[in-house]
């Protein structure tokens, strides 16, 4: 016999082992990259808004009750294998467009590319601004503000709060963690090959400002409003006032009702009849009472109100009006005397921004002032 024909099963097993790792580390080192080229293609970003309470995560506009919790999710759509969506995401169940998506169609991100998540919000450029005429009201821009004190995970606590509250509370807006108002997001997604990477291989953005006002209706909005007259007046928080330099122009205010109802910034007569409206009313069949504020009316739903009611017949609650000649401010929230309107007690005012402000602070010094109840009997002295 051959002795070449002849193998040493020593050599043999040696030459198999070798083959092998050879084999498991090419797998190792190339199997992630194979495996991600026929995994879902990346396609946009998207926020998704979850209220505390629920479990479905919208791609759109939210209403929540002032106060109630809602965390923003992050949410990468892909085009998977035959173009069917999937979206990487940590809602549990996602809506988009009115429909329900979950199960296999939403997946946790496990993929080997790095993932940088930033946040948003979307608003206009000040608290205040006075426009001339129609072509410096679409001058108005939105403008995409970044969180950095946001963490940049997939899913983070939702926040109300503006880029120009600080600048209304130093001008006398009550301070604090507001818990009504309108605000708008916007997420960027970034994706690295690794860590060491300083320039993403991808960055999907969702819609931001320039989306606006024209997509207000299904921007990715949390409306945070109180029921009733006092609805309008608390999503005006977080929005830009603007005011026209001249109220005669019709086709500017025209323009300036329809951002006023779309929530995408306000103008103070235009919020001050959807405020009346929401009561039932109009402006015209309103009647104005005197007060007197230094014994004023009861707050509807207190125990002095329930205990006086045959002696004092006039009530207010949040959302009636005040006024002292051209001044209209929203009645909020019994903050002095308890159960009693006083001076100490706060209101909305839309001087020149939205404002939480003590009724004192608008309307200085004595005399008597006129109120408009809009409430129907309803509480509101919370």
């Amino acid at each position: 016999m051959d002795p070449s024909s002849t193998t040493d099963p020593s050599k043999r097993i040696i030459r198999i082992i070798v083959v092998t790792i050879t084999a498991l580390v090419a797998l190792v080192v190339f199997w992630p990259k194979a495996q991600e080229r026929f995994a879902p293609a990346p396609a946009r970003a998207l926020v998704a808004i979850q209220p505390e309470g629920s479990d479905t995560a919208v791609v759109g506009p939210v209403a929540i009750e002032p106060g109630q919790d809602f965390t923003l999710h992050a949410v990468l759509e892909a085009e998977g294998r035959g173009g069917e969506p999937v979206y990487y995401t940590e809602a549990p169940v996602l809506e988009i467009g009115g429909e329900r998506i979950d199960g296999e169609a939403l997946q946790r991100w496990d993929r080997p590319w790095v993932v940088k998540i930033f946040w948003f919000t979307v608003e206009g450029p000040a608290p205040y601004v006075e426009v001339k005429d129609l072509e410096h009201i679409d001058r108005v821009a939105f403008t995409e503000y970044f969180h950095l004190e946001w963490p940049l995970v997939w899913s983070v606590p939702g926040r109300l709060e503006s880029r120009f509250d600080q600048s209304l509370a130093r001008n006398g807006s009550v301070a604090g963690r507001r818990p009504f108002g309108t605000q708008r997001y916007q997420v960027r997604i970034e994706l690295f090959e690794d860590e060491e990477n300083l320039t993403p291989k991808l960055r999907l953005t969702s819609p931001g400002g320039s989306a606006l006002p024209e997509g207000a209706a299904d921007f990715p909005t949390v409306y945070a409003g109180y029921p009733g007259p006092a609805g309008p007046a608390s999503l005006a928080f977080g929005l830009t006032q603007i005011e026209p330099v001249e109220s005669s122009n019709t086709e500017m205010l025209r323009r300036l009702t329809e951002l006023t109802r779309s929530r995408a910034s306000f103008t103070r007569l235009p919020l001050i009849r959807e405020v009346i409206e929401a009561a039932g009313r109009s402006s015209e069949d309103l009647t104005w009472t005197e007060v007197d504020l230094e014994a004023g009316p009861l707050w509807a739903g207190s125990t002095k109100a329930v205990s006086s009611a045959k002696a004092r017949p006039v009530e207010v609650a949040r959302g009636d009006l005040l006024r002292a000649g051209g001044r209209v401010v929203i009645l909020y929230q019994d903050q002095g005397a308890l159960g009693r309107l006083d001076r100490e007690d706060l209101c909305f005012d839309y001087e020149q921004g939205a404002r939480v402000l003590p009724v004192s602070d608008v309307f200085e010094g004595e005399g008597l002032l006129e109120l408009a109840v809009l409430h129907g009997g309803a509480g509101g002295s919370e």
